[in-house]
């Protein structure tokens, strides 16, 4: 355990930001405000599925063990007990439909309509013990039961405060029954969730562990240190939602290397390597921690700007290009195109349409006949004519004119 905590904790893995984002620490494993967005995707994925299962645990054993305890006998169905587990059932089956919360507390709260199922089954456990009907039998099929969401738990990627939360309402019924001698049936329940309990949380902070490092090798481009296409991706339907919730400004910018076929066929795949790898650490460090720069494929990059509004985008832009992505031969620095566009200034609903937009007007960058004029600053550090200015400035206002007919052909 002390290994894992080094591995965990220590220098041995990357500090940089780009990976910190993911990075697991110690802090990873009590509570979530920590946690990236991606991170919590993937966990709110999993806890909600893992608490479908278990509802269909529940009303499958519900439905069951009634033939093999009597609970389906005449005398039986109006008990306490049937009553109970009728109650247990229902609340199953609106987890098992999605409806149990609302999708606003699902998204904060995942394990929510998991701790709706184990409060339910600790009540039938509670109510049904002090039941004069019920058998033994009925008693173990309820222990069973709170066996199952125990077992359940364990394969959860929780942190240490959620599985607490989870495991309470079951130490709550373990103190009420050491002081009210609960009838548990043929299964010793208060000596076996003593042991199953501590390892179901353990077993839930490894699940976490397992999720953070999953995250990790799928979101982090080996040779770049930025985003992969897929993470990119997934995060641009997150971010893009969040900026339509809040009517947000959301800019993409979209980077492609100029000339770089020219470079790999002089220099070799080798050299080009170095190129990419130089670029992408110099477009991670000079961005805001709140942007995400992709790695969109080959020398394209795609960088996601939320709540930034074009006017700024072009300015940050200006500064991260300034000096130069990466060192070439002579002296000289690698160059790219880029190509802007944002959500409210160009009418956009689709984040597709945006990438798309972004990528054609980088193209237009490309074949723009002052292309030259345009990126020299931004592109070689190099002092333009004062004179310059204004000409770019016409330049950005004529784009943005095109823009609505771009977007219109788009969609």
């Amino acid at each position: 355990m002390l290994e894992l905590f080094c591995v965990l904790s220590g220098p041995a893995i990357d500090a940089k930001r780009r990976v910190g984002v993911l990075r697991c620490r110690y802090k990873d494993f009590f509570y979530t405000p920590r946690h990236a967005e991606i991170l919590h995707l993937r966990r709110k994925e999993s806890i909600q599925l893992t608490a479908r299962f278990a509802a269909v645990f529940m009303c499958v054993l519900l439905a069951v063990v009634p033939f093999w305890d009597g609970a389906y006998d005449s005398q039986m169905w109006l008990s306490q007990t049937s009553i109970m587990r009728l109650l247990v059932v229902g609340i199953a089956i609106v987890v098992l439909a999605n409806r149990a919360v609302s999708a606003r507390w699902r998204r904060h709260f995942p394990y929510l309509p998991m701790l709706m199922l184990v409060i339910a089954a600790c009540l039938l456990c509670g109510f049904g013990a002090h039941d004069l009907l019920a058998t033994q039998r009925m008693f173990s099929a309820h222990s069973f039961l709170l066996l199952g969401l125990v077992l359940m738990i364990a394969i959860m990627p929780l942190t240490l405060v959620e599985a607490a939360i989870l495991s309470s309402p079951i130490m709550v019924l373990l103190v009420i029954g050491a002081q009210a001698s609960l009838a548990t049936g043929f299964v010793a329940l208060e000596m076996i969730l003593a042991v199953l309990l501590p390892l179901a949380i353990l077993s839930s902070l490894v699940q976490l562990y397992r999720t953070i490092v999953a995250a990790q090798e799928v979101a982090i481009d080996p040779l770049t240190g930025c985003f992969t296409r897929a993470f990119g991706m997934e995060m641009i339907r997150v971010t893009f939602d969040s900026s339509m919730r809040k009517n947000a400004p959301y800019t993409m910018a979209f980077i492609d290397l100029d000339d770089f076929k020219q470079i790999n066929d002089r220099h070799g795949h080798d050299y080009g390597d170095r190129i990419l790898a130089e670029v992408g650490n110099n477009l991670v460090d000079r961005f805001r921690s709140s942007d995400l720069v992709v790695r969109w494929g080959g020398e394209e990059f795609l960088v996601l700007l939320p709540e930034l509004p074009m006017a700024q985008a072009n300015e940050v832009l200006a500064r991260v290009m300034g000096p130069g992505l990466a060192n070439l031969e002579g002296g000289q620095m690698q160059r790219a195109s880029v190509g802007l566009s944002e959500r409210i200034e160009d009418a956009i609903s689709i984040p597709q349409n945006l990438i798309d937009l972004a990528d054609q007007r980088m193209y237009d960058a490309k074949k723009r006949s002052d292309h030259e004029d345009m990126i020299a600053e931004s592109m070689s550090g190099r002092k333009r004519p004062a004179d310059a200015a204004a000409i770019a400035a016409t330049a950005r206002k004529s784009s943005r004119a095109d823009s609505k007919a771009v977007n219109q052909t788009i969609n």
